[in-house]
């Protein structure tokens, strides 16, 4: 057998040498792949390519996506789980979606929370209550008052029922006492065309629709904790009164088990890519405005997330 000093001298040659057998492997030493749980040209789609572009040159090493539509996400991030935890397959995950089928239906969705690490968030986009330009409503206080006096008449505009239109359109009415009738549309466009049509009084949307639709529909308050740089004079519901914040995040993942240097790694990687500014423009032009959280961060806001979600569940009986 040979000698444990030896063997040690063995090992130090072939590291010096550049032996892969001998020396040991510095993450990431390949390609990293991303799943993309929605088709191409989507919001997540374009984020995540946008992200891969700055951080290739950080990595040196390619960071293809890989997109698995299907059911709002779940068939990507069902994917994701079965994956390695080694850092070799990552995601883009979009809260509250990735958290609402695994509230709402935990037994078909084929994934747990648990089962997914957050490593950063590296965009946050503000939900916002939108009506017509010229229809009755010029402010929240006229929306409110309306619908209190007239319960069920008011037709709300979601992109699918125990989706995250209709969650937050359910948080509005918790926080301001109203009850509407909610109308849920196959896609964001047409509920939008809906809205636009009369078909429909309002729309919980993200601030996207309110800066593309401005001059067309009329933003009555965003659901984020201080006012939105693109769409600096609307007001917060907050501000207004009401205690809905709402927000749709964009979250480099990946599945639990990963190697704390793995998270660590790409956590300072997405420090880098959010400083960038041509990541920042980028993303604005996309209007999903580039906001940080380390790990630690994300873990606490995903959570409050799911914990206010769970309420609304839990209080109007949505879990099967």
């Amino acid at each position: 057998m040979m000698p444990c000093n030896a063997f040690a001298a063995l090992l130090a040659i072939g590291a010096a040498l550049g032996c892969p057998a001998a020396a040991a492997e510095t993450y990431p030493a390949r390609t990293v792949q991303f799943i993309v749980p929605f088709a191409p040209g989507g919001g997540a789609d374009v984020s995540q390519r946008a992200f891969n572009k700055y951080a290739e040159a950080l990595v040196k090493h390619p960071l293809p996506i890989i997109n698995k539509p299907g059911a709002a996400g779940v068939t990507g991030w069902a994917e994701l789980v079965r994956q390695k935890p080694d850092g070799y397959t990552l995601t883009v995950l979009t809260p509250p979606f990735n958290i609402l089928p695994a509230l709402v239906k935990p037994k078909q969705t084929g994934y747990k929370l648990d089962q997914l690490k957050n490593i950063c968030i590296y965009a946050v986009v503000p939900d916002v209550l939108v009506v017509r330009e010229d229809g009755p409503f010029k402010t929240l206080d006229d929306f409110v008052k309306f619908a209190r006096a007239n319960p069920k008449k008011v037709k709300t505009a979601n992109t699918g029922t125990l989706g995250a239109d209709f969650m937050t359109t359910l948080l509005i009415e918790n926080a301001t006492g109203i009850d509407t009738t909610q109308v849920p549309f196959n896609s964001g466009a047409l509920a939008l065309q809906g809205t636009l049509a009369g078909t429909t009084d309002a729309f919980v949307a993200s601030t996207l629709y309110a800066v593309s639709q401005k001059g067309t529909l009329r933003t009555l308050a965003v659901a984020s904790p201080t006012r939105d740089p693109m769409i600096p004079d609307v007001p917060t519901f907050k501000e207004l009164g009401y205690d809905v914040i709402s927000e749709r995040y964009r979250v480099l993942g990946g599945p639990a088990g990963m190697p704390t240097e793995v998270v660590d790694y790409w956590a300072n990687i997405c420090r880098q890519v959010t400083d960038n500014p041509g990541f920042r423009d980028e993303m604005l032009k996309l209007g999903q405005p580039v906001a940080y959280r380390g790990p630690a961060d994300s873990d606490r806001e995903l959570a409050k997330m799911t914990a206010d979600l769970h309420a609304v569940i839990v209080k109007n009986k949505l879990a099967e």
